[in-house]
């Protein structure tokens, strides 16, 4: 579980910072929003994982689609030249 939760920390704590660098004054309340909603979802997956393989989705794929939306989100206003 702690192995799965430190592999899983890697990418959104990038993609918080790539944010940091492209996104500007009130848009920055985004990142402590997704730091919250990751810490909540990585309860869900916790939960689920100690119930068995058949629970472990739910929380993981609630951890994974911040970080991609991040990602997205940063590519956008890289690319929007912000």
């Amino acid at each position: 579980m702690l192995q799965n939760s430190l592999e899983r920390t890697v990418l959104p704590f990038g993609a918080h910072l790539v944010l940091a660098t492209v996104l500007r004054g009130p848009e920055l309340v985004i990142i402590p929003l997704l730091v919250a909603l990751y810490i909540i979802w990585r309860v869900t997956f916790s939960w689920g994982y100690a119930q068995g393989a058949g629970r472990r989705p739910f929380g993981m794929t609630l951890t994974a689609a911040p970080t991609v939306a991040s990602y997205l989100l940063a590519a956008r206003s890289m690319i929007a030249g912000r």
